[in-house]
Order: structure tokens, then C-alpha cells, then sequence
């Protein structure tokens, strides 16, 4: 009785485009190398197959959701109105972000975003646009 070594061949396919294998790579290495042409990969989901017949079959899935939300409509708002509550001095505040508004690190991020805005709509005064700042933008605090 002999053993017989078979190759597996990989597929990978993405909403329904066959991306080719890179041989090699882990799966989540090829879908690292793939997000730099479709950037939602990032945090897409690999799920992987059975193999039948030689053949494995890959889909990467785009994580649902809606990315930082809260109940009351996202962390920049969560957050302006934190910032808002503590400068008018009422309580409850959250230590957490008692800690991340001291840092220099968040500090300078909020003035690059304070000249950054304030930089941008005064170049479109005249066109009345407005620089909207999402919460998405944000990096998340520790």
C-alpha cells in the first residue's frame, strides 16, 4: 500500500471576484496582501472550507457593523459632550478620559484637527463648506 501526496490548491474569492493564491502565505497573509487593492479586507473575516477533492475554498467576508458607535450617535458626539460636561464642571466624568485628554499625544492630535478644520473652512468660507470631522477618524482610547 503507497501513500499518495497530493498538492491542495487554494482559491480565495472576495464578493464573488476569484483572487489568485499566493503560495506561501497564510491565509490572512494573502488577505493582508489583497487589502492594499480592497481596503475593507482589513478586518474582513476568513472562512475557510472543507477540502473536497484537492481544492480548498477561501471567502473573505467584510465585518458588519457600524465601526466606534454608541447609543447616542457615536463616539465624537460621546465625546464632544464629555469634554463639554466636564468644562462646565459637572460631575461624572469618565477617568478614562480624564487620562487620554492629558496626554500630549491627544492633545496635539486635537489641535492638528482644530487647525485642520479651522484651516479648511476658512478656504471654503466662500463655498460655505464645512470640514466634518467623523468618528471614525478617531483613534480609539485605551
Amino acid at each position: 500500500m503507497s501513500i499518495e501526496v497530493s498538492p491542495i490548491v487554494r482559491t480565495f474569492t472576495y464578493q464573488g471576484i476569484m483572487l489568485p493564491d499566493v503560495p506561501g502565505l497564510a491565509p490572512g497573509e494573502v488577505r493582508n496582501l489583497y487589502s492594499a487593492q480592497y481596503p475593507e479586507l482589513i478586518s474582513a473575516e476568513i472562512d475557510g472550507g472543507e477540502v473536497v477533492n484537492g481544492r480548498q475554498d477561501y471567502t473573505f467576508r467584510k465585518a458588519v457593523g457600524v465601526k466606534g458607535a454608541t447609543r447616542s450617535g457615536g463616539r465624537l458626539a460621546a465625546l464632544r459632550q464629555r469634554v463639554q460636561d466636564e468644562a462646565e464642571g459637572r460631575s461624572g466624568s469618565d477617568p478614562r478620559l480624564d487620562l487620554a485628554l492629558t496626554r500630549r499625544v491627544s492633545q496635539a492630535c486635537a489641535q492638528a484637527w482644530s487647525g485642520f478644520a479651522e484651516l479648511d473652512n476658512a478656504r471654503h468660507a466662500n463655498a460655505r463648506a464645512a470640514v466634518t470631522i467623523t468618528s471614525d477618524m478617531l483613534a480609539p482610547l485605551p
